[in-house]
């Protein structure tokens, strides 16, 4: 395979588009995952797979010649048949997703100097700026219903961020020139209209990404784009009668500014003949309920008379032991709801999920405490532990370009930029049982393990906690000057 520097030498613009779209991982199905995200486009949807009812006027008969009569059908007169979709995909995901980075994850830096601690507070500003705590979800929930994920930074021209993040810290920065550029992030996706080609070396190592997206001008004239980023530059095509080159400049960090991800297969890929199989389930039992909610009326030998359609004295006169009886249905409802329950809870189990129905729950009694918690949703626990593994990676990558891009940026800040050690952790969600910490960490020690001020903080019940602080205070003041004054004298 041609490496990246031979693929951009190349004198054709189509061929240098052809390599860069080899990928050493298979392309994800966009449009049957995006059929399986979105429950409109399920098979239980399509008319085709699942025709509505026509109404028949007449049975099929025979004539007096002894010729067959097709049945007859009313015209433009259907019986609409009930299609229940399930959006199990977007359950689950977006569970994983909430149950992974639902928390921010853990930032562990210990900066060697003041340089470095102004770094770590800019690149946490960055973050904040940028609302990453959301794309984090966003990114999250792509890689694992699309396969794949990437974010890509970039600057605008914008000097407001610099004002407002060092405006704080002016004692460590002093009056240095403040840059022009402030860190933008874009997030691409198969579902947001973006055919990603990443581009590993022989290595392995990931060196440049490719995105194919489309434009619709105002007209509604549609052209195709592709762009590829490398560790120095951007390169820019439009398709024309063919490829044709475009701008091409350099993003002016010392990293390639894009991140990453992908999973050979979506997390519900599994689980899709069951969630096939629960759509038909409950569909064909709408239909079922539709056409037997009302009983049939059996009846049997000489009967005379039909009962009245009101009134209470409804009377069925039977003769020559004629029978009258309803037609019931007693096994199947059983049968159609065990099968249905049995699959919906095997769609969670196979996928670690925890289902977060009030009826799900209901069995837990009173709120677990955090130590139970954690035992209850184990298998979630070892599911996002496991997505830790590409997710957990991501973000560490996202904060050491950070970290780099603001020393390319500043460079006040390059040296810090090569030194700083910035870690992250994700952190499940769970249950932070203040208390139980509190008696756990009070019986180790046998005595105070917190301030007044910090026990003050923790209540939340007051905005001015100094201001507490001091009531408290004369108010023990007051009552130990009590004790020592005698109520008898």
């Amino acid at each position: 395979m041609k490496s990246l520097d031979e693929i951009l030498a190349l004198p054709s613009e189509a061929d240098k588009i052809y390599y860069l779209k080899q990928r050493r991982t298979k392309a994800p199905d966009v449009k049957t995952l995006y059929d399986d995200w979105n429950p409109d486009r399920h098979d239980v949807m399509d008319t085709e797979k699942r025709p509505d009812a026509v109404v028949k006027v007449k049975e099929e008969g025979v004539d007096r010649n002894g010729r067959t009569l097709p049945a007859e059908y009313a015209q433009d007169k259907i019986n609409p048949t009930n299609r229940i979709p399930l959006p199990l995909e977007q359950d689950i995901v977006n569970i994983h997703t909430a149950w992974t980075v639902g928390n921010d994850p853990a930032v562990e830096c210990e900066p060697n100097d003041d340089q470095e601690k102004v770094l770590l507070q800019l690149v946490n500003s960055v973050c904040r700026k940028n609302k990453m705590r959301y794309n984090n979800k966003r990114i999250v929930r792509s890689w694992l219903s699309e396969q794949e994920v990437a974010e890509y930074w970039y600057t605008v021209e914008d000097t407001s961020f610099w004002n407002k993040a060092l405006g704080k810290i002016k004692s460590l920065v002093g009056g240095r020139i403040t840059p022009k550029y402030k860190l933008r992030c874009a997030i691409w996706s198969p579902f947001r209209g973006d055919r990603l080609y990443p581009f590993f070396d022989d290595k392995g190592d990931y060196v440049a990404i490719s995105r194919e997206y489309t434009v619709t001008d105002p007209d509604g004239t549609e052209t195709t784009h592709f762009m590829t980023v490398t560790k120095d530059k951007v390169y820019n095509w439009k398709m024309g009668a063919t490829w044709e080159a475009g701008k091409i400049f350099k993003h002016g960090f010392s990293k390639n500014p894009t991140i990453y991800s992908y999973r050979e297969k979506s997390l519900c890929h599994n689980i899709k003949p069951i969630r096939v199989r629960l759509e038909q389930l409950m569909s064909n039992f709408a239909d079922c309920i539709d056409r037997h909610f009302f009983p049939y009326l059996i009846l049997e030998g000489d009967i005379k008379g039909t009962p009245q359609k009101s009134g209470k004295n409804r009377v069925i006169k039977i003769t020559n032991g004629g029978k009258v009886y309803y037609l019931n249905w007693d096994q199947a409802s059983d049968a159609v709801r065990l099968e249905m329950e049995t699959l919906w809870t095997k769609a969670y189990q196979l996928t670690n999920t925890p289902q977060l129905s009030l009826e799900a729950l209901k069995g837990l009694g009173s709120v677990p405490s955090g130590k139970a918690f954690q035992f209850l949703f184990m298998g979630t626990n070892l599911a996002v532990d496991n997505h830790a593994e590409v997710i957990g990676e991501h973000i560490q990558r996202r904060y050491n370009f950070l970290a780099s891009a603001i020393g390319s940026l500043n460079a006040d800040y390059l040296k810090a930029s090569q030194t700083i050690d910035i870690e992250t952790k994700i952190q499940p969600f769970s249950i932070d049982d203040i208390a139980e910490k509190i008696r756990n960490a009070s019986d180790a020690c046998g005595k105070p393990i917190a301030s007044l001020r910090t026990g003050v903080m923790m209540a939340g019940l007051v905005s001015d906690v100094d201001d507490e602080i001091q009531k408290i205070e004369e108010e023990q003041a007051t009552a130990a000057l009590n004790d020592l004054v005698d109520p008898t004298v």
